[in-house]
């Protein structure tokens, strides 16, 4: 892609932690518990229906016991998560911070999350397009058919540049960064010639709104 695109960037710091809601937490495949781990107070998760109130069990040692399965976040809580890279690899971890208390929940590879998150939700776009996942995502499409010289944006349709005004968008609105590289070759039998890489901070898109919009985007001319 070295020639004939048109790109839309909004650079600065790839933010790496931020708030959540329970529907996130839900959509990942986990359960919120209180009750005590090693006979203290606690919060923490499982799978999602894998564990009952009043239940009993270990893990690694530790004695878990649930008093109450969540059904929203606990009030004077937060719900966080971020995204770290130990030894070449991607971990989401997140947490529940209560007043002064923080109560580690997990921390799991964010690919194998998002994929759940992504099949469950059905947006194919996302599960087809993603190309790689670390502090960032990226996305590669190439819908290119018929090769071409690519066009100018002066030639544009109208639904190729709203295209750009939805993920201009979505950059300034809700990510705050992010890089959109798009290639057009024009429209050939009712279908859209194009190529596009799309750039955008991973933990954003661990949010069901801001993946829903992603995913719409990214199949908007198909």
């Amino acid at each position: 892609m070295l020639e004939g695109y048109y790109i839309i960037e909004n650079s600065g710091v790839v933010p790496a932690e931020r708030r959540f809601k329970f529907k996130d937490l839900k959509a990942w495949g986990y359960d919120l518990h209180l009750g005590t781990i090693e006979g203290k107070r606690a919060y923490f998760v499982s799978g999602a229906g894998e564990k009952r109130e009043g239940e009993s069990y270990t893990v690694k040692g530790k004695e878990y016991r649930i008093t109450e399965t969540q059904q929203e976040i606990p009030p004077n809580a937060r719900l966080l998560a971020k995204i770290v890279i130990e030894r070449g690899q991607p971990y989401l971890v997140f947490w529940l911070e209560e007043e002064e208390q923080t109560f580690p929940l997990a921390k799991e590879d964010p690919r194998i999350i998002l994929k759940r998150f992504w099949d469950t939700k059905k947006f194919k776009q996302l599960l087809k397009h993603v190309n790689s996942v670390g502090l960032t995502t990226d996305f590669y499409k190439d819908n290119v058919f018929t090769k071409s010289v690519p066009l100018p944006y002066e030639e544009y349709p109208p639904k190729v540049r709203r295209v750009l005004r939805e993920v201009r968008d979505i950059h300034r609105d809700l990510t705050g960064f992010g890089r959109f590289v798009f290639q057009y070759y024009g429209e050939e039998d009712k279908m859209h010639n194009y190529r596009l890489w799309w750039l955008l901070p991973t933990i954003y898109l661990f949010d069901v709104e801001i993946a829903n919009e992603v995913d719409k985007i990214l199949g908007m001319l198909d």
